[in-house]
């Protein structure tokens, strides 16, 4: 491995003691001595602490003086920021990132994987300078001596003994092993299996001392060892050459993307000075000097396939095991178990033969859900691909919530049926009150899905003459089926309050109002909702506030852009479609601060038009 390069000190510091030095040697040892600590304490109590964690690798130098480079370069760029690097294992990077998440980390496509599951997200990727782009940046070369006739192609590799660098830790290991795998299925390939350990440079000397007939090696490595006289040209050959154009060097495999730079804390928990530092650091990173030998930093790449690479050799691992395991711990049971299954079988033979006839009813009820299932999946997918056009896609995530309601029930109900007819207590007044409850799930179902297809079709909304009280109550009491009794509501509404709207969109709005404000006070120990309506020209204003924490004045001026969340579970777009859906039907949705400092939305419907009115337009 190659060294790691000291941090030095900023160059604020150094080049004030250059410029003191005359004047300061003139002074007792004890003076300078005091002077450069108070200059060194100053700039860092100053500057903010920006914490860069690197991954400790054993594979490529180069990894490790792009990482150094682009420290400086940084520190360089953005002054107003002390950025402070920590080389951390595989282990410890992994630890750390998930219990106290760093905010930047430099670490491999597979290291990055599995911390992308816990929230965290690339900001830039490393590209060699021979690739082509991020995505092709990564992959493994088979080698063998030069003098190995018997070794051509990596059809040749049954029963050789194989050299690596790590089973888990060495990407370009895991890349061959994969290709292996295609070529041969899986664990068929190799009667032998070694590991050199780091740097990977090893594993060449390995292959040249005769301690091994192939060797799994980074893609361009060869070439570098050779330039670098590390290894006498042409001693070594790579088996299976891909000419690609991708990555101007010789492998023997697929390419993969390779290293990147990463934010650990979820993009909806970042404060607005931490995007803004994201930014600077995004656009500070392609201006990293390019010197040779060193990787590039490029926009962030797709890392699919290396999660389909891990995928896939999980797989394999995690069936060996188990098969393994159950036929040692098993094996004993196994005669018993398999006459305890034809004795089940049997016996379900019995049962079924009995409740034929009874099932009948039951079968066309499940029928009807799965094709009701079937049509909701292609109404979201058509949903899908109509995100970007506008409303329709936003209200995807709403839509999908309403939908789960119905059917979930529609599951429940038929798996009931199911279980007391299999256990022969089916009654028929049961049957008959399930099955209208199931017509009724897919009734609401349906609605749901035809106001979908109406917004894919761009109608207008369907306002019919509504109640505001009662519109109100049957919100707040479906809202309460939902997530439970334990929220109360203050209601205050005229009873005769008419206003003119669709149903179903200001049902939706209502149920999201209510959703945001119970989100906000989920910390008190009895969360309220305090709903009032009162009269203003000719629209319902409709306030709501909960007993919720502060909020500040930025967060209710940018509380309806897409994507600004504050809560660790939403997606940042509910506030802006219930504004759309609001002004779609002729009102509005606004959001205030009142005088204790908590948010209130104001949800203004249009009213009726009295009847009278009506007949005097006539």
């Amino acid at each position: 491995m190659a060294k790691l390069r000291p941090i030095e000190l900023p160059l604020t510091v150094m080049g004030a003691s250059r410029i003191f030095d005359p004047l300061i040697s003139r002074i007792p040892i004890r003076i300078p001595i005091l002077f450069t600590v108070v200059c060194i304490w100053s700039w860092t109590s100053c500057a903010h602490a920006v914490t860069l964690d690197a991954q400790v690798i054993g594979e490529d130098r180069s990894v490790i003086e792009t990482i150094a480079t682009t420290l400086d370069h940084l520190r360089e760029e953005i002054s107003d920021e002390f950025f402070e690097l920590n080389y951390l294992a595989k282990e410890d990077l992994l630890k750390k990132t998930k219990d106290n998440p760093a905010f930047f980390f430099i670490t491999d496509a597979v290291t990055f994987a599995a911390l992308s599951e816990a929230g965290a997200w690339a900001v830039a990727a490393m590209k060699h300078p021979l690739a082509i782009d991020s995505s092709h940046t990564s992959g493994a070369a088979f080698i063998t001596r030069k003098d190995r006739t018997d070794i051509n192609s990596l059809t040749d590799l049954q029963d050789k003994k194989i050299v690596g660098m790590s089973p888990t830790s060495s990407l370009s290991y895991l890349i061959g092993l994969r290709e292996l795998q295609r070529i041969f299925g899986p664990g068929h390939f190799s009667k032998e299996v070694s590991f050199s350990g780091t740097p990977i440079e090893k594993v060449v000397h390995e292959i040249l001392e005769g301690r091994g007939d192939v060797g799994i090696i980074d893609a361009c490595l060869l070439e570098r060892m050779e330039r670098d006289g590390n290894i006498t040209p042409d001693s070594l050959k790579v088996i299976s050459p891909r000419d690609s154009s991708d990555l101007r060097c010789r492998h023997s495999t697929g390419l993969y993307p390779g290293w990147v730079m990463a934010v650990s804390k979820p993009a909806s928990e970042l404060t607005e000075k931490e995007r803004n530092l994201i930014l600077k650091v995004s656009s500070v990173l392609p201006t990293v000097p390019k010197l040779q030998g060193l990787m590039e930093w490029s926009t962030p790449s797709n890392n699919d396939a290396i999660a389909s690479l891990l995928s896939a050799l999980e797989d394999e691992n995690k069936d060996k095991a188990f098969w393994k395991n159950f036929f040692s711990k098993y094996g004993p049971w196994l005669g018993a178990f398999v006459i305890f299954l034809f004795l089940l079988f049997a016996h379900t033979i019995y049962v079924s033969w009995l409740i034929r006839k009874r099932t009948a009813q039951l079968t066309a009820s499940m029928q009807r859900a799965q094709k009701l299932q079937h049509l909701v999946n292609s109404e979201q997918e058509k949903i899908s691909a109509m995100e970007r056009a506008g409303i329709v896609g936003q209200l995807s995530s709403m839509i999908a919530h309403e939908l789960q309601q119905p059917i979930n029930a529609i599951t429940n109900f038929s798996r009931g049926l199911r279980i007391r007819n299999e256990r022969g207590s089916l009654d028929p007044e049961v049957l008959q009150e399930t099955l209208q409850r199931i017509t009724h799930q897919s009734e609401t179902a349906a609605q749901i899905v035809n106001k979908v297809r109406a917004y894919a079709k761009q109608h207008s909304a369907e306002k019919v003459r509504v109640n505001l009280l009662a519109l109100l109550k049957k919100s707040i009491q479906k809202f309460k089926q939902i997530k439970g009794s334990r929220l109360s509501f203050d209601l205050n509404c005229p009873e005769t309050i008419e206003v003119e709207v669709d149903p179903l969109e200001s049902d939706l709005v209502l149920y999201n109002l209510f959703k945001n404000s119970l989100e906000a006070c989920k910390n008190e120990a009895e969360p309220l909702i305090i709903i009032s309506v009162e009269q203003s020209e000719q629209k319902a204003v409709i306030k709501i506030q909960d007993n919720g924490p502060e909020i500040s004045e930025d967060l209710v001026n940018s509380i309806f852009i897409p994507k600004v969340s504050q809560k660790t579970d939403g997606l940042g777009l509910g506030l802006s479609i219930c504004k759309a859906l609001a002004e779609s039907q002729g009102g509005s949705l606004t959001a205030i601060r009142n005088e204790q400092g908590h948010l209130v939305m104001k949800l203004c419907l249009p009213m009726a038009v009295p009847a009278k009115d009506i007949r005097k337009n006539q």
